[in-house]
C-alpha cells in the first residue's frame, strides 16, 4: 500500500515553511474520518501530504476563550471539551448538545471542531449549531488569516472552498445575550440507524432567547437533509417577537419541507428526511419552552 507523504510541524509558521506545493494537503487532527478516506482509497495517496498538526502549540490552535463579543474556539477542540465547556453551555448550549451525541467517547476525545468543519459532510454534527450561531472560520495560510463565515465554507458534500494548503485555526461566534427577564436556549436534534453514536440521517439546531413561550430571538440552522447546511432564516421571522404557538410552529414546519432538499443514500431516503426534519424542529422547540 501507498501512504501519503506526512509531516509533523509544531507551529504555523513552520506549517507554512513545509508543505510541498506540488501536492494536495490533508490536515490531520484527530484523523477519525481522514484515516477511514485512507483505507477506503477516497485519498490520493501517492499524490498527497498528511499534516500532523496535533503538536502546534496550545494558544495558537486550541481551548475556549471568551473575547467582548465573541466565543472563540481553536481549531483543534475536542468535542469533549465542548461538551464539558461552561462557557458554551452559557452561550452555545446548542453547540454543546451536539458534542454530548457526536460519538463514543473515544471518537469525542479526539474528533476536533477543525475537523469537523472541514470534512465537510452535511451530516456533521457541529455544523448546524455553528451556522445558527452565524459564526466564522479563521482561515490561515502563509499570507496571514481571515475570517469567512461558516455557511461560506460548504461548496457541497466533503467539498470546501479553502484553497490548498490553507488550513482552519479557529472559529468565532458572536455573544447573544439575553435582556432581563429572558433567557438563552438552545438544544441540538438528530436521528439515525440507531439510539446512540450515529451519523446524523437528519438534524436540527435551535437557538434562542426567551421568556416561557415569548421569543425575542431565535435562529435555526438544518443538516443532513441538503447538499450543505440550510440556515432557515424565515424561521426566524415567523417567531421573533412573537409567542410560539402550535399554529406558528406548524407555519415553521412547512417552511421547513420548502427549504430543505434531501437525498436518497445508504443511510436514508430522501422521502423519510422531508418527513422527519420537522417532526425533530418539532421536539426541538416543545424542549426550548419545557412542554
Amino acid at each position: 500500500m501507498i501512504y501519503p507523504q506526512y509531516i509533523q510541524p509544531v507551529s504555523l509558521t513552520e506549517i507554512f515553511r513545509k508543505i510541498p506545493q506540488d501536492k494536495k494537503i490533508y490536515f490531520l487532527a484527530g484523523g477519525t474520518d481522514l484515516f477511514n478516506y485512507l483505507r477506503d482509497g477516497l485519498v490520493d495517496a501517492e499524490n498527497s501530504c498528511f499534516v500532523d498538526i496535533t503538536l502546534l502549540k496550545y494558544a495558537e490552535t486550541n481551548g475556549i476563550v471568551e473575547e467582548t463579543e465573541n466565543i472563540k474556539i481553536g481549531a483543534l477542540t475536542t468535542f469533549s471539551t465542548l461538551s464539558e465547556s461552561k462557557l458554551l453551555k452559557q452561550y452555545c448550549p446548542d453547540l454543546v448538545a451536539a458534542a454530548k451525541v457526536l460519538g463514543t467517547p473515544q471518537i469525542a476525545n479526539r474528533a476536533t471542531i477543525g475537523g469537523n468543519i472541514a470534512n465537510a459532510s452535511p451530516a456533521g454534527d457541529a455544523l448546524p449549531p455553528l451556522a445558527a450561531h452565524f459564526a466564522k472560520a479563521e482561515i490561515t495560510n502563509s499570507k496571514g488569516s481571515r475570517l469567512i463565515n461558516i455557511s461560506d465554507i460548504f461548496a457541497g458534500p466533503k467539498k470546501t472552498t479553502l484553497a490548498n494548503g490553507e488550513i482552519i485555526t479557529a472559529v468565532i461566534i458572536p455573544k447573544i445575550k439575553a435582556k432581563s427577564g429572558f433567557t438563552v436556549v438552545g438544544t441540538f436534534k438528530k436521528i439515525g440507524n440507531r439510539k446512540s453514536h450515529i451519523i446524523a440521517k437528519a438534524s436540527v439546531a435551535v437557538f434562542a432567547v426567551v421568556k416561557n413561550k415569548s421569543v425575542d430571538y431565535i435562529s435555526v440552522a438544518l443538516g443532513a437533509v441538503g447538499p450543505k447546511i440550510i440556515e432557515a432564516k424565515n424561521i426566524s421571522k415567523i417567531l421573533t417577537g412573537k409567542e410560539i404557538s402550535p399554529e406558528l410552529t406548524e407555519k415553521c414546519k412547512d417552511e421547513i419541507r420548502k427549504i430543505v432538499s434531501p437525498i436518497d443514500d445508504f443511510r436514508s431516503t430522501a422521502e423519510y428526511r422531508l418527513e422527519i426534519a420537522p417532526i425533530l424542529f418539532q421536539q426541538a422547540i416543545n424542549e426550548i419552552i419545557n412542554e
